[in-house]
């Protein structure tokens, strides 16, 4: 996925996931992932995060992560 946003000239990939289940967000800061916080949050996964909730997921669980490109 990484070469693909790369050869589309995208600056970073982002994800949400599991804050804390090894597997998910320990496992994608090892792949270069960080954890964003407060304004680093955009519109967009701000939104993502609320339907996370809305579908009963625990907002304290889940974490926005991005990863610079290239």
């Amino acid at each position: 996925m990484a070469g693909w946003a790369a050869d589309q000239g995208l600056p970073a990939l982002t994800l949400t996931t599991f804050r804390n289940v090894p597997w998910n967000g320990p496992y994608y800061a090892r792949c270069g992932f960080r954890e964003l916080t407060g304004a680093q949050v955009t519109p967009g996964l701000t939104e993502l995060l609320a339907a996370e909730a809305a579908m009963g997921l625990d907002p304290a669980e889940r974490v926005a992560m991005r990863r610079t490109v290239g």
